[in-house]
């Protein structure tokens, strides 16, 4: 990119400087950027000397594409504003989200457009933590309460029957653990900001060895760097969870789990990869794995748990995919940014 030497008057740049939104200028045919304020070094993690120098789209984690960013500048620049949200990576790794809008803007009867920009990744943590418990109150506690009151209704004419009894207590026994699963969810804001510098290896170290010694049957092979991460106590509960997952939902006859984390240094990240070769993830429960927002897909909304990794892994500017699910191997990764070298 070449640079332009579009500028505004002191004051204005001034007026913008003061603002806690990101605001950047770009060229109304391919989007360079020409113009940015103090806070949008905040926002993308680049000095300004360095946000005038790179394409916007080469920051972003998934989308939108270099032909959709484009059309939405062109859009913007023949007066049709355009609002929308994605995910950018810094310059650390970490993975934000951001909420980009586009307006129309002429400066001496030349034709830009401007960009205003928020760092939305608090509201999309408050958006996801709403949309799980709206879930687990509006349809979990409701069908476990239905058995109750269901079985309860017979119990005046099959009174001996313990089948009924132990249905029972285990609707309610479910219910209790839907109540922990939500005081569990509430906490994770409070715990977020806590955070350590951690070796990778060891948390996977830990996890590995409680399931190796409690199912020494499963194949299991732990392929991790000492690689480092400024993390909280909830990432530990991912790491469990989906190795759990693996154990409780396959059957261990030949299985093999595989647990790595490796350093990419070009993209300041860390890989970590959980590998069974056991069943493939079901449809309905793979759309935590695909960056969901709405946990509508639940199976009889039991698989709460990878809604609750997709959280922590987005609360540590992460991203959760799903690389392979074939009958022959599951491949979930987790791309975490490093921590800055000590």
């Amino acid at each position: 990119m070449t640079k332009s030497s579009f500028e505004f008057d002191d004051e204005i740049d001034r007026f913008y400087s003061c603002l806690e939104v990101g605001v950047t200028v770009h060229n109304s045919q391919n989007g360079d950027i020409y113009y940015a304020n103090d806070y949008a070094e905040d926002v993308y993690g680049y000095a300004k000397d360095k946000l005038d120098t790179i394409d916007i789209i080469d920051v972003s984690s998934d989308s939108p594409s270099k032909s959709e960013f484009i059309k939405r500048i062109q859009a913007a620049a023949q007066g049709q504003s355009q609002q929308f949200e994605w995910q950018i990576q810094r310059p650390s790794g970490e993975i934000q989200w951001i909420e980009m809008r586009l307006s129309q803007l002429s400066v001496e009867d030349q034709s830009y457009v401007i960009a205003v920009t928020r760092d939305i990744d608090d509201y999309k943590m408050k958006l996801r933590h709403f949309h799980l418990l709206n879930r687990i109150v509006r349809h979990n506690f409701r069908n476990k309460l239905q058995i109750v009151s269901g079985r309860f209704t017979q119990i005046d004419d099959q009174y001996d029957d313990n089948q009924i009894f132990d249905q029972i207590r285990r609707a309610i026994g479910e219910l209790v653990n839907l109540t922990s699963w939500a005081n569990r969810l509430t906490s994770l804001d409070a715990e977020e900001k806590n955070r350590d510098r951690i070796n990778i290896r060891t948390m996977l170290e830990e996890e590995v060895e409680k399931y190796k010694n409690r199912y020494p049957e499963i194949n299991w092979t732990l392929d991790s760097e000492s690689v480092y991460i400024n993390a909280n106590p909830l990432l530990q509960r991912a790491f469990h969870e989906l190795i759990d997952n693996a154990v409780k939902h396959n059957s261990h006859e030949n299985l093999d789990i595989t647990v790595s984390a490796s350093e990419n240094i070009a993209d300041q990240q860390i890989d970590v990869q959980i590998i069974d070769t056991g069943q493939p993830i079901p449809d309905i429960e793979i759309t935590p794995l695909l960056g969901g927002d709405e946990p509508d897909q639940l199976k009889h909304g039991e698989n709460v748990g990878l809604w609750e990794v997709q959280t922590i892994i987005n609360q540590h500017q992460g991203i959760l995919r799903l690389k392979e699910n074939n009958p022959e191997r599951k491949i979930i990764e987790l791309t975490l940014p490093l921590a800055d070298p000590q």
